[in-house]
């Protein structure tokens, strides 16, 4: 059976270079993975792991979810205060990494279990930066890690997104949460969201069953739409695309969907069936366009649909740590019984 492992705290003498005293926060945008190896190790492998970790997202220009960054040994303590590390090796690697690696599985048991391949996957927190966060793959030789990552790229980016999201959420509302603004959504229409100190409510339609928020520098925009007494026969690309358009014209000043690069598929979100859209928008008066996505779901509960829309307008900017923050605060929706649940 194939197994993740997550051992903390693992104690790595060898690698505390830093010296005593208090750490200093990991430094670099979250989209940046610094990956520390053996360059005969990260070529057999670098292919296969950019897979894994580099998804292609058209912005409309085509960016990455995260973006691996090769560190050379000589490169070494400059990337240690990195936020997010990966360090891969074998157990016969005998570089500079390989050794800082293989003393972490020194222990007899958790050495015959990489052997075996039943570990291949560490996970350490503040090792030697505060906030910071790093992932080890080892294997027993080249062909074994490099078949490890093939066959589990996807746990992989899981393991490694799940972990980076809890980190990024912790930072985001961990001052000036608008608390209040959040019991007010809740009391008076039985959802709410956590919501960053710096958003505004831009539009309230509460007989339309809308609320737009706003954040500037760059443009972003989290819209809820909740419908009464629908059920799931609205959860389908064309109702979505649709009423998403109606509400560009209506509320956004004449925003559509792009019909290129479109992707709309069924699925769950928050455990609620789900109909997920994501692409451009573009404005044609304005000459302005971004990303999207689009979440609308139907909650038994409630019974309503809900459609929660997240677009950005940040020219000459990556778009991707924004979208992945947009994310982030959609991912707290709850309704009334939600928190009753709770």
């Amino acid at each position: 059976m194939k197994k993740l492992i997550v051992i903390i705290p693992i104690i790595l003498v060898t690698l505390m270079i830093t010296g005593c005293g208090i750490k200093p926060r990991g430094w670099e945008a979250e989209g940046i993975i610094a990956v520390m190896a053996d360059s005969d190790d990260w070529e057999a492998v670098q292919n296969p792991l950019r897979k894994s970790m580099e998804h292609i997202i058209r912005t409309p220009q085509l960016e990455t979810t995260y973006t691996l960054r090769y560190v050379n040994t000589d490169e070494f303590e400059t990337y240690t205060e990195y936020r997010y590390i990966l360090l891969l090796a074998t157990l016969e690697s005998t570089g500079r990494i390989g050794e800082l690696v293989n003393g972490v599985v020194a222990n007899d048991e958790v050495r015959a279990q990489v052997e075996r391949g039943e570990r291949y996957l560490i996970v350490q927190e503040g090792q030697w930066s505060r906030n910071q966060l790093m992932i080890i793959l080892i294997a027993k030789d080249r062909d074994s890690l490099r078949e490890k990552i093939i066959n589990n790229e996807s746990e992989i980016y899981h393991k490694f997104d799940d972990l980076i999201t809890e980190r990024m959420k912790e930072v985001m509302f961990e001052k000036k949460e608008q608390k209040e603004l959040e019991d007010r959504l809740m009391s008076t229409y039985n959802w709410s969201m956590r919501i960053q100190h710096d958003y505004f409510i831009a539009q309230e339609f509460p007989k339309d069953g809308f609320l737009w928020m706003r954040r500037v520098y760059p443009e972003r925009w989290i819209f809820v739409r909740w419908i009464e007494g629908a059920d799931e026969s609205l959860l389908n690309e064309e109702w979505v695309i649709s009423e998403r358009n109606r509400i560009g014209s209506t509320y956004y000043g004449g925003d559509k969907v792009v019909d290129k690069y479109l992707f709309s598929f069924r699925d769950t979100y928050l455990g609620r069936p789900a109909q997920i859209t994501e692409g451009l928008w573009e404005n044609e008066d304005k000459v302005a366009g971004g990303p999207f996505k689009n979440y609308t779901f139907y909650d038994q509960y409630t019974q309503r649909i809900y459609m929660i829309d997240l677009a950005l307008y940040a020219p000459e900017r990556e778009k991707m740590p924004y979208l992945k923050r947009h994310e982030i605060i959609a991912q707290t929706f709850k309704t009334i019984f939600d928190v009753e649940i709770d």
